[in-house]
């Protein structure tokens, strides 16, 4: 019962517009190849407005309606089916490496950036060095300077306040507490003034000897020490010099430098959008060519993927290099006209006459250099030649008669002296 009725509900589905499904096609569209049509179709608003309809009933619409369905639509349905996948299918590999190039940019970015934080912090640590270093020296002569002062200002803080004791006062000092407690309140400058009015000759008759009590003795002591700091002039002017040694460091900031330098930050990348443009070959086959824009002047390919043609890479691009694992057929015209310079590393695909343009004046054979370099590959216009650990040895005629220099590395282990004339300027 329930299969009976999804069957039944499979055949009004089938009865329903397309375009508008609460509708039943009624008709044949007459000017559009039979196209089935509802009421909403033909009316005043619909797609088929004014066309000459039918009814589906016609055996003779429906029969051409099945012919045409079999001999055009049906084929063009299958060919946009395949052409959807095909599409697809460039369209997943495109943003395939455009994701891949999205990681690449991410790490580079992180790299550039992190190598001027680097920077930065090194200039940070250099500054903070040098501040510590004067500040450092600062402190020392802060710390000389106060060591030499205070020991002056405690030998004579002592003389000046009479509070210099000698060895016999301090063993006697709890026996003679008592006694001594007035006379050790008063100043130097009182006991002075003291000892000279008792032995005053105007005063009173001292004689010829003067009795030598033991507070004569200890202002002899504190004279000899009051002279012998006093004396040392040596300690009290290099204190003086010390004070010019102080270096009060400030720091200024070049800010119309720090401006400069923020606005070149601004400048440090450039972001070239390749863009995509849909061709087709000579066997009719539609793929993509990715366009590097105009402005690019150097050019440094890997083991890239995707197939190199003719004017893949603008002419304005001067230097190239094609390192390790490049694995491409470099045919006439792909390198285009303008380069000046090419790096060869261990490339994968062979070279032929032709591959590398006329306009190359500086080429480098990098160390792993594999292939065999026959003559006439080196084009008549180059000057220089770097040579690397390259991996096969050179043959004669390979290197053109306007190579003027040769620049020979440490890694190559081949001879020099057959292959280039004695004009050749050979560095090592």
């Amino acid at each position: 019962m329930i299969s009976n009725q999804n069957t039944i509900n499979n055949i009004d589905n089938n009865k329903k517009c397309t375009l508008h499904p609460n509708k039943d096609i009624v008709f044949f569209c007459l000017d559009c190849k039979l196209i089935p049509c509802c009421i909403q179709c033909t009316s005043s608003k619909g797609e088929h407005h004014g066309h000459r309809t039918d009814t589906l009933e016609s055996t003779s619409n429906i029969l051409s309606l099945m012919n045409n369905f079999k001999n055009d639509v049906y084929q063009k349905v299958v060919e946009r089916i395949e052409n959807n996948k095909t599409i697809l299918k460039q369209s997943n590999d495109k943003y395939n490496d455009i994701q891949s190039q999205f990681d690449i940019n991410n790490s580079l970015l992180k790299r550039e950036i992190r190598k001027i934080h680097d920077i930065i912090s090194f200039i940070e640590l250099d500054i903070k060095k040098q501040l510590e270093t004067t500040y450092e020296n600062n402190t020392l002569i802060n710390t000389i300077i106060t060591s030499s002062t205070n020991n002056d200002n405690e030998i004579l803080s002592k003389i000046i306040n009479n509070k210099n004791k000698n060895k016999n006062e301090n063993e006697n000092e709890n026996e003679n507490e008592n006694e001594n407690e007035n006379e050790n309140n008063i100043t130097i400058i009182e006991k002075l003034n003291q000892i000279l009015t008792i032995n005053d000759p105007q005063l009173y008759d001292v004689g010829d000897d003067f009795v030598i009590d033991r507070d004569t003795i200890k202002i002899i002591k504190q004279y000899q020490q009051s002279l012998i700091v006093l004396n040392n002039n040596n300690s009290n002017i290099d204190n003086s010099n010390k004070l010019n040694e102080y270096d009060n460091q400030i720091i200024h900031f070049h800010y119309q430098i720090i401006d400069d330098i923020k606005n070149k930050l601004k400048s440090i990348y450039t972001l070239n959008n390749c863009t995509f443009k849909i061709e087709i070959d000579e066997n009719n086959n539609r793929f993509f060519k990715c366009i590097l824009p105009d402005g690019v002047e150097s050019l440094y390919l890997g083991d890239i993927k995707h197939q190199l043609i003719i004017c893949s890479i603008p002419n304005t691009v001067t230097y190239v290099s094609l390192k390790d694992g490049f694995n491409q057929k470099l045919i006439t015209g792909i390198l285009p006209d303008g380069i000046e310079w090419l790096g060869l590393g261990d490339i994968k695909q062979e070279l032929i006459i032709g591959s590398i343009p006329n306009t190359v004046k500086s080429v480098s054979l990098k160390d792993g250099f594999n292939q065999i370099l026959s003559p006439g590959i080196l084009p008549d216009g180059v000057e220089s030649l770097g040579l690397g650990d390259i991996k096969h040895e050179l043959i004669i005629g390979s290197i053109p008669s306007t190579v003027k220099e040769v620049y020979v590395s440490n890694g190559f282990k081949h001879q020099i002296e057959p292959y280039f004339s004695e004009n050749v300027n050979i560095i090592k």
